[in-house]
């Protein structure tokens, strides 16, 4: 079976990762003859394999590379195209990717398409809403946002989404779907003795999208035990000064760690050792690799988003977008510390690689064998 694979490749991007590490272990199957992977032009990230080809022809900024793109796959004729779907992958994200919906309206037939991204409108308008503080916008946005949603819908042979969020939203209206997690390389259970501190960590690129004002204002109605932990690269540094602004507003200064900048396996190793409870305190997202993280680490979450994630997997607590509800999954968590860790550890396996690409290479196969 021949595949081709649109996705990132970057070092920088969370999908980028998934994507490395996805193409690692699919390499490993037998049943793979060849994988022809269409990526960015400033795509830095290395693999080598006889297996796999490397195009590296995506430019956002340039809507023309679509048509290079679409006179390959009709060259190589691959039983399969599986598009690793984000709205800010293929065009400005403004564009919400759609420089390449003519290939998907084109290859629908061969298309195997993975949401790593997909919303409900109504929380896109609320995102929209608080970023920019127009309700008008926020209108203008999520209909615009319910345009494309839908267009991708109806344009693949076969969808794949990542999280019970992304299912429940679209497993009436859908076509053909499967729901199959993202894979974990392998787990490391690093257990964390909680004596007199108490570490909260918010992890991965700093950025608009996570509520940091509101883990702050958690923080500062929370015993002095607590402590937080704010650890990634910056995508605006201006944020930085926002956050520590606010950590002088709520007087939490010196509980506050901040890291602003890329870290590396082993220096993310050694924070995920010093965290007791991940903190995802997200205005808008569907699908989090640090979610996995705290799957993969055995670290109980409390989130803002997939509720139900958090509900059915039982590895943490759902919160509202507001400090009361916040500090109190926060000792939620943590006075049920024990049972949210052997919930961690029984759900663990559903997640590794080995179990994850025999799913995928099972849909790969009915769309190769229509």
């Amino acid at each position: 079976m021949r595949v081709a694979i649109i996705s990132s490749f970057r070092k920088n991007c969370g999908i980028g990762i998934y994507t490395f590490e996805f193409l690692s272990h699919l390499l490993k199957y037998e049943s793979i003859e060849e994988i022809y992977l269409f990526t960015h032009t400033n795509s830095d990230v290395e693999l080598a394999s006889k297996k796999l080809k490397i195009y590296k022809i995506i430019n956002e900024k340039w809507p023309f590379y679509a048509s290079k793109l679409s006179y390959l796959l009709k060259k190589i004729k691959a039983n399969v195209i599986d598009i690793e779907w984000d709205h800010s992958l293929y065009a400005p994200t403004k564009l919400l990717g759609t420089y390449i919906f003519p290939l998907l309206s084109n290859f629908k037939d061969r298309t195997f398409l993975s949401f790593h991204s997909l919303y409900r409108v109504e929380d896109i308008e609320r995102a929209l809403v608080i970023t920019t503080g127009s309700k008008i916008i926020g209108k203008i946005g999520s209909k615009y946002y319910f345009l494309t949603k839908k267009f991708l819908l109806d344009n693949h042979k076969i969808g794949r989404v990542f999280t019970l969020y992304e299912y429940e939203q679209i497993k009436k209206v859908a076509r053909r779907l499967v729901i199959i997690p993202q894979g974990i390389e392998n787990m490391k259970n690093l257990m964390t003795p909680r004596k007199n501190k108490i570490n909260l960590t918010i992890f991965g690129f700093i950025r608009p999208t996570k509520d940091y004002k509101l883990a702050l204002a958690s923080l500062s109605l929370l015993p002095n035990t607590f402590r937080l932990i704010i650890a990634g690269q910056p995508k605006d540094t201006r944020l930085i000064n926002k956050i520590k602004n606010w950590a002088d507003e709520f007087n939490v200064r010196n509980r506050v760690v901040i890291i602003p900048r890329f870290l590396s396996s082993e220096e993310k190793e050694k924070i995920m050792k010093k965290t007791h409870i991940l903190l995802l305190p997200y205005l808008l997202i569907s699908n989090s690799g640090v979610l996995l993280d705290g799957i993969k680490y055995c670290k109980p979450v409390v989130s803002t988003v997939l509720p139900e994630d958090i509900t059915q997997l039982k590895i943490g607590a759902y919160a509202e977008n507001e400090a009361e509800s916040f500090t109190e999954a926060v000792l939620t968590v943590n006075s049920r510390y024990n049972e949210f860790l052997e919930n961690i550890k029984r759900v663990q396996p559903n997640f590794l690689w080995k179990n994850i690409v025999p799913q995928i290479i099972e849909n790969y196969q009915k769309i190769a064998n229509e």
